[in-house]
């Protein structure tokens, strides 16, 4: 079946199908799986199914009732997804979400990322906030808070997460904490971070973080103000 493409100009709405350019500006909407090389959105969008491209790209905001597969997605204003998202690469600058799991090769945010369920990646960065539901699996993890961040599990080759400058207002009434049940990797660095177990091989404990149990095999370095329950060396 031949690609054609589609261009939304205004307000507007189409059938799911098969397409080259899927091209939305202004408040368009999409009945179906949206099968294309390329989709952008340049305004409001909302599909009403699965998306599967090479590229995606939201200026703007866009709303997906299925889930996404692609190879590169670049957001720049939000994105909601409600199930999966697989992908290549991925950039959000603004938020993102996803009702069920995301994986990637490489993420990187700046502003907002919540994930129902368990994200995993080879590299990921983080700059703000965000919430996991599950796991968060990644070679490379690097975070720099910006707000409140919650996940329940986290493991890693190597883990970074500090705090970035923010605010009083900021500090006060949305604390730039990292909040997690277990943390495991080879290399932990971890800053504001309160968790019930930290697991590593070269593990450091820095300022603001409260750790009920930590296990290394090599090397410890804690804040003398970091706040630990348990330590074992293995």
């Amino acid at each position: 079946m031949e690609r054609r493409d589609l261009v939304i100009a205004g307000t507007g709405h189409a059938s799911g199908g098969l397409y080259n350019l899927v091209k939305l500006s202004g408040n368009g909407k999409l009945y179906g799986d949206i099968d294309c090389l390329e989709l952008q959105v340049q305004g409001n969008a909302a599909v009403e199914g699965s998306v599967k491209a090479n590229t995606v790209h939201i200026a703007g905001k866009g709303n997906v009732a299925g889930g996404v597969g692609c190879e590169w997605m670049k957001v720049s204003g939000s994105i909601r997804i409600e199930e999966n998202v697989q992908c290549q690469e991925a950039t959000v600058r603004g938020r993102g979400e996803a009702k069920g799991s995301w994986a990637a090769e490489v993420v990187r945010v700046h502003g907002e990322f919540n994930i129902g369920g368990d994200c995993s990646a080879e590299r990921m960065e983080v700059e703000g906030h965000f919430a996991v539901g599950g796991l968060l699996n990644a070679d490379y993890l690097e975070v720099k808070l910006l707000g409140p961040s919650r996940v329940k599990e986290i493991g890693g080759e190597t883990i970074v997460v500090k705090r970035q400058g923010s605010s009083l207002f900021k500090k006060w009434f949305f604390p730039a904490e990292l909040t997690a049940d277990v943390i495991e990797g080879d290399s932990v660095h971890l800053e504001h971070t309160s968790a019930k177990m930290v697991r590593g091989n070269r593990v450091v404990i820095g300022p603001g973080c409260e750790i009920e149990r930590v296990e290394y095999r090599e090397k410890l370095e804690r804040d003398e103000e970091a706040k630990i329950g348990t330590i074992e060396k293995g």
